[in-house]
């Protein structure tokens, strides 16, 4: 057998044994030379990569469960490029992850002599977004503004916003091309349905959760939890135990949704995401859904005076000058714009010195972030990669017939939107390091991840609805009736 061969089977127990020797025999040697809270970094690391070579889809459970933890400020990085808040494992698992996923690519590649990448219908508007921040980088190096010092062009933070880019890119990736088990789909969805019920105790004001679980922007974690109930309340026709019980569900996660969230994007989003699943549901549904919200304005008028005012106490109100100075500076480089990462160092400079105007390090919006350091290369390619997600999720919905096929995609198709409106306040697709970037990244990355999930399942429903006529996968063409077992069209697979 030849070591290519060798390497690519992974369930190959001497290889599990060889790299777990490995890791074991660096970690002691971390342990003699270090501390011991790295030395358990290092055995984490050995776990996560032997589950990898052995079931990568077992590793990416673990990964859902975990992505949101915080490990600093245990594990605190500090210096001058805003890596004060520690590390996360939803930077370090999945950069490990993608590793090893990586390493398999390349070997199936070498066997093969093709790159075994599944296509996606969103693929081209993505890998645009991804070289236009790429070009925007290349393009910064030699196009730099002469007027903004040369001593701000931080190389560490261009890279790490460049990493912030990938990174979702990668988890997407990893997901939609790894996972094609209906029961390992399920396993997932299931896993971050789970971390919203942790987000939702957070926030119950009543509740106790050890600081170890205590996550950032909660109500982010909770939309998709909205978003999934409420498409199966509204798409099961019998009433039973089952229907009562997700209705008072979706009521208390409503509640601490809207009663007790700090700031607007954690209800705005939610908001959106009941609008969008009820008018793909039934125009008549979604006329019933406005009624009752104007009721509730009715009853409470003077809501958004108390949602103006609590803005203008927190300043955020000043997001609209920020956004006007943005755009003002993004216009003397409108194709590429100035950079990824170069945001603080050319605001601070036109509008902070000279005109001694608010000092940010980011523009509080993706949209315009976007166009200020990628250009209208970038925010093209955004907004194509937008409209093209939305549509293909609206079409596997109309297309499926299953209960729980037709639940993922109307709750995909409400949370994909949510976060689409909201990112207008925010940087939640994309993070950017200076806006809380590390942290943002916990919670944003389980978007990718279910859309990753959308995509795998779409492209079984694809090869379903083939039949036994021939069709293309990878670029080559095979008889679907020569496929290996399916459930509801899913391809199951082995490491």
């Amino acid at each position: 057998m030849s070591t290519v061969a060798y390497g690519l089977n992974p369930r190959n127990i001497r290889v599990v044994l060889l790299m777990t020797g490995a890791l074991a025999a660096l970690a002691f040697g971390v342990w003699q030379v270090a501390s011991p809270k790295w030395t358990s970094v290092a055995f984490v690391g050995m776990l996560m990569a032997a589950l990898a070579l052995c079931k990568i889809e077992v590793a990416i459970v673990i990964y859902t469960l975990t992505a949101f933890l915080l490990i600093g400020p245990f594990f605190k990085v500090t210096g001058r490029f805003g890596y004060s808040e520690g590390l996360y494992p939803s930077e370090l698992l999945l950069g490990l992850l993608v590793f090893m996923w990586g390493i398999r690519l390349i070997l199936l590649t070498i066997k093969d002599k093709r790159v075994p990448l599944r296509r996606s219908p969103i693929d081209a508007p993505l890998f645009s977004f991804v070289g236009a921040g790429v070009f925007s980088f290349v393009a910064a190096q030699f196009m730099w503004d002469y007027r903004v010092p040369t001593e701000h062009r931080y190389f560490v933070t261009q890279i790490s916003d460049l990493g912030l880019l990938f990174l979702p890119v990668a988890a997407y990736l990893l997901v939609s091309n790894t996972i094609n088990d209906t029961r390992w789909i399920k396993a997932v969805y299931w896993s971050v349905l789970v971390v919203g019920l942790i987000g939702f105790w957070s926030d119950c004001p009543w509740a106790y959760v050890p600081e170890f679980l205590k996550i950032r922007w909660t109500g982010l974690l909770i939309v998709p939890l909205i978003s999934f109930l409420y498409s199966y309340i509204v798409l099961r026709k019998e009433f039973d135990v089952k229907l009562l019980f997700a209705v008072c569900s979706l009521a208390a996660l409503l509640l601490v949704q809207f009663a007790y969230m700090s700031w607007v994007t954690m209800w705005l989003s939610a908001s959106v995401s009941l609008c969008v699943v009820s008018w793909y549901r039934s125009k008549k549904l979604f006329a019933v859904v406005l009624c009752v919200a104007l009721l509730i304005l009715l009853f409470r008028g003077n809501l958004f005076e108390e949602i103006l005012r609590g803005e203008e106490e927190s300043y955020s109100l000043r997001r609209f000058d920020i956004w006007a100075s943005s755009i003002k500076m993004a216009l003397g480089r409108p194709l590429w714009g100035i950079g990824p990462g170069n945001f603080y160092s050319y605001y601070s400079h036109y509008y902070a010195s000279l005109y001694k105007t608010l000092n940010v390090p980011s523009a509080h919006s993706l949209y315009v972030q976007i166009f200020t350091e990628y250009g209208l290369l970038g925010i093209g390619s955004f907004v194509w990669f937008l409209v093209t997600s939305l549509r293909i999720l609206a079409d596997s919905f109309r297309r499926v017939s299953d209960y729980w096929q037709r639940t993922f995609f109307l709750g995909m198709l409400g949370l994909f939107s949510g976060f689409a409106v909201i990112s207008f306040l925010g940087d939640y697709f994309v993070c950017v390091r200076s806006n809380d970037g590390l942290a943002h990244f916990g919670i944003t990355v389980y978007l990718w991840l279910l859309l990753g999930l959308a995509m795998s399942v779409r492209r079984g429903l694809l090869n379903e609805d083939a039949g036994p006529e021939r069709i293309r996968s990878n670029g080559v063409e095979q008889d679907s009736s020569e496929k290996p077992r399916t459930e509801r069209g899913l391809t199951r697979t082995r490491c």
